[in-house]
């Protein structure tokens, strides 16, 4: 009896962490457009692809679902969601409120070795100016945010983060920091929010976040309508 219930138990662990393999798999692959927007994610194809049992496909597409990369069509098509110019702005709008709690909190908790930390990832990016790798430089814009987000000891806002970066990642940040131009200026703009928080100073961290995510959202515009056109409600 006892050991049935170990057994069983074993099970429902085995099912959780193959429902979280199947939402990694999936979401790397519709990032690296194995799975395009559009993409109808066939349970059965998918249970034989991964070689795993089609209860924790349909679970690990539920988790997709629920984090918008897919979208349940009627009769319970799951398809690979188009990343439109109105989820983009979207997404912008929500990554702006998320730097500026997240820069306000880590002036608050930062210690002196994890402002030196910010630092050095700050000077690193500057390196790769000089001889640029656009993989890397994003890589590191990317650790210069999540560093602060790790700052701020804001559990919930760390959890947030998570997912969000992949998305935003995916979407359009080649594209953001595409050009010499904006790479200098998202340079200066880091520059000037490390130098608030330096000063201990929340309220000028956040008018600095601030106005770094009013930059990078003109830039995302300007990618937006060139591959998309203008968004109709954006000023609605």
């Amino acid at each position: 009896m006892t050991n049935e219930r170990v057994g069983s138990g074993d099970m429902v662990e085995k099912q959780l962490a193959y429902k979280y393999q199947v939402y990694n798999e999936i979401k790397k692959g519709i990032m690296s457009g194995v799975y395009p927007a559009g993409s109808v994610m066939n349970e059965r194809k998918l249970s034989e692809e991964l070689g795993i049992s089609r209860t924790p496909i349909r679970e690990g597409l539920q988790l997709l679902a629920r984090d918008g990369w897919i979208l349940m069509e009627t009769y319970k098509r799951a398809v690979v969601r188009e990343f439109d110019a109105q989820y983009m702005w979207e997404l912008i709008r929500v990554r702006s409120a998320l730097e500026m709690s997240a820069v306000e909190d880590a002036v608050r908790s930062m210690t002196e070795k994890e402002l030196s930390r910010l630092w050095e990832i700050h000077e690193r990016q500057k390196e790769l100016l000089t001889h640029y790798d656009v993989t890397a430089f994003i890589q590191v814009d990317r650790e210069f945010h999540i560093f602060i987000y790790n700052m701020s000891r804001n559990r919930e806002l760390i959890k947030l983060m998570s997912n969000y970066y992949d998305m935003f990642r995916f979407m359009a940040t080649q594209a953001v920091l595409g050009t010499e131009e904006r790479r200098k200026t998202t340079l200066e703009e880091h520059q000037a929010i490390l130098d608030a928080m330096e000063k201990r100073d929340p309220e000028a961290a956040v008018q600095a976040m601030k106005y770094h995510m009013e930059e990078t959202e003109k830039n995302a515009e300007r990618h937006r309508k060139m591959s998309f056109g203008p968004l109709d409600c954006e000023n609605s």
